[in-house]
């Protein structure tokens, strides 16, 4: 069976760093439902009762919101480095 994957390709940016704007990835189904956009209420027994997903609150869609923030990594240079002696 095919699956359909995305991928996000993410690279530094050319000038500057800090927080890029968010990105938004919509359209996907729901998988806490699968995409019905209820649930079956677990407390009653004797009857189907529906309730909203508390996932995607009803809509059988969820999106994700991707947040890229850039921030140092390693350690500083040694020419950059206060207790640097020329």
């Amino acid at each position: 069976m095919s699956e359909k994957w995305n991928g996000v390709l993410i690279s530094a940016p050319i000038f500057g760093a800090g927080r890029e704007k968010p990105q938004e990835f919509p359209g996907y189904s729901c998988g806490y439902c699968q995409g019905n956009g209820y649930v079956l209420d677990p407390d009653i027994i004797t009857e189907r009762v529906k309730k909203p997903c508390p996932s995607c609150g009803g809509t059988g869609q969820v999106k994700a919101v991707v947040n890229v923030e850039w921030v140092s990594d390693g350690e500083v240079k040694p020419y950059f480095r206060e207790d640097a002696q020329p």
